[in-house]
């Protein structure tokens, strides 16, 4: 290899860079040269646009810009893998049979209890496929679940069916019942109107007796207390007579001389000894009149105590049959209503089961439409905004998946002033317009009016309006620059036509046709309203004729 000296080499290279730039240039002119050449052989041509004449609804308004924005669709796991829990009230044994803690009764509904819990089940996941930033369309698979979860979540949502099943046949069984116990209460209660009086009277009559009965004993109490009394003061008077007596006697035996008048002495002995006698008996009978008539006003008493507890039984039992008669009465009138309300609380609670069961089938068959070889696919299509899950995670219950860009969500916001508000109420309607779609119109709602705020430029109040506009064929995408119109005055159906389709001569409004032929001519027409884009035709053309549109090009 030939060797160079340091110096020769920068100067070559040196002139290498010179010749680059004459060569740079010369292409420079060159190209110049061709650009006003073609520029001046370029002959302008014409295009025509075509548009249908159509009839429908034109409005105006005040008109503010604003950029589009799509909102948020949110994918949720809301799949109901929680336990089985019926809506009636029969419950589970825990041998699995169903079982009640009292016999059925006519109107008694059955119990039902959870068989689990929503945090027992869960689905673990394995694999997720997608990330923030990703564009997927509605059915791409977003993540998978393991197998040995998948499985055994299907089990027991198979398991609550059977549960469920057995649920249905118990209140099935329990309404057969009900209809037996019904049917008999029935009867009973039609029978009552004839004997429900009869059983009444008897029971007060039952209960007049007890009264009377306790009047004759408290009677008979205070007749023997009275004689009781009146011996006694018989006996207390004898007895004074007696001691008067045997006090005569004594002084009489003392005072006589037993030689002289022994006849007389021993007549007065014999009389104090009789009379003391009879004393003595006398205070032995009283004493034994006074312990009769200590117990005959003892009897007294309890008997004033029973006669009064007679007298309120027969109160108080004259009310609570009173009561019983009203109601047999009132069942003997009603008893096709409580028969029927019987029928129908049974058929409710057998409905219930059944729409149970049902549920619990739809859970698993829901389970299964989701869940397809253990992926779970998007539920709509846009740009993933966000990822919730990740691998190893567990999904139970209305757990965030991943969000979505949602095309069927578009809003824009405007500034308006405040003598403008009136016609950005909210719920009224307005116009947008793009400028991506020069003679389309979308149509929107104002969905919300922010606060007032002032504009430190013009000094004026202006809020923040809100519009959501209809994205048919999701056309609409973030942050597109829009013209929100919103409608003080409107036409309704009338035709019309892009406003560019139509041309001024001396004072009069022209369209252009085309003919059979190809030719194209101008048609006279008249104009009304116009909203700025497209324009009223009164007269001059038909619903459903083609208009052209035209514009000039460089060939």
């Amino acid at each position: 290899m030939k060797h160079i000296e340091p110096k020769k080499l920068i100067g070559k290279l040196k002139q290498v860079k010179e010749k680059r730039k004459q060569m740079i240039l010369l292409f420079v002119i060159i190209g110049a040269a061709i650009v006003v050449i073609v520029a001046l052989f370029k002959e302008d041509k014409t295009l025509y646009r075509e548009s249908q004449v159509i009839k429908g609804n034109l409005a105006r308004g005040v008109t503010e810009s604003g950029s589009v924005d799509v909102g948020t669709a949110m994918q949720v796991f809301e799949l109901d893998i929680s336990a089985f829990s019926g809506s009636g009230n029969f419950a589970f044994g825990m041998d699995g049979t169903g079982s009640q803690s009292s016999g059925m009764m006519i109107g008694m509904m059955p119990e039902v209890s959870d068989s689990g819990s929503t945090s027992d089940r869960q689905l673990e996941i394995e694999q997720v496929y997608v990330v923030a930033g990703q564009e997927i369309e509605a059915g791409t698979p977003i993540l998978k679940l393991t197998q040995e979860s998948v499985e055994e979540i299907r089990r027991e949502l198979s398991r609550d069916i059977t549960d469920a099943e057995l649920v249905y046949q118990q209140a099935l069984t329990a309404q057969k019942q009900t209809k037996t116990d019904a049917e008999g209460e029935y009867r009973l209660n039609s029978l009552y109107a004839d004997y429900s009086q009869a059983e009444y009277d008897e029971t007060v009559s039952t209960l007049t007796q007890a009264v009377e009965k306790a009047q004759e004993t408290l009677a008979e109490s205070e007749e023997q207390l009275a004689d009781a009394q009146e011996e006694l003061a018989e006996k207390e008077a004898l007895l004074a007579e007696e001691k008067k007596v045997l006090e005569n006697a004594l002084f009489t035996a003392e005072g006589t001389d037993k030689e002289n008048a022994l006849y007389w002495w021993i007549i007065a002995w014999q009389t104090a000894d009789e009379a003391q006698e009879m004393a003595d008996t006398l205070e032995d009978e009283i004493k034994q009149l006074k312990e009769d008539i200590e117990d005959y006003s003892e009897k007294k008493t309890e008997n004033e105590t029973a006669l009064a507890m007679a007298n309120k039984e027969l109160e108080s039992g004259e009310i609570t049959a009173r009561g019983e008669r009203d109601k047999r009465n009132y069942n003997a009138e009603n008893a096709q209503e409580i028969y029927d309300i019987a029928m129908e609380q049974s058929a409710f609670e057998a409905e219930t089961a059944r729409e149970d069961y049902e549920k619990a089938v739809g859970k698993r068959e829901e389970f299964d439409s989701v869940i397809i070889e253990q992926v779970i696919s998007a539920d709509n299509s846009g740009v993933v905004t966000e990822v919730y899950v990740a691998a190893g995670d567990y999904l139970t219950g209305n757990m965030d998946l991943l969000s979505l860009n949602n095309y069927d969500e578009v809003t824009i916001t405007v500034s308006v002033e405040e003598d403008d508000l009136e016609a950005a109420a909210v719920g009224n309607a307005v116009n947008v317009t793009l400028a991506a779609f020069e003679d389309e119109v979308f149509k929107g709602t104002v969905t919300e009016i922010g606060d007032a705020e002032i504009d430190s430029n013009t000094n004026k109040t202006m809020y923040s309006v809100t519009v959501t506009v209809q994205n048919t064929d999701n056309v609409l995408y973030q942050d597109m620059t829009a013209e929100v119109t919103f409608v003080t005055d409107e036409v309704s159906e009338v035709l019309y036509i892009p406003v560019r389709a139509v041309t001024q001569e001396n004072g009069a409004d022209y369209v252009k046709v085309r003919e059979e032929d190809g030719a194209i001519v101008k048609k006279k027409v008249t104009t009304g309203f116009t909203d700025g884009i497209n324009t009223e035709i009164r007269e001059g053309l038909s619903e459903g004729e083609t208009v052209l549109t035209e514009s000039k090009v460089k060939s």
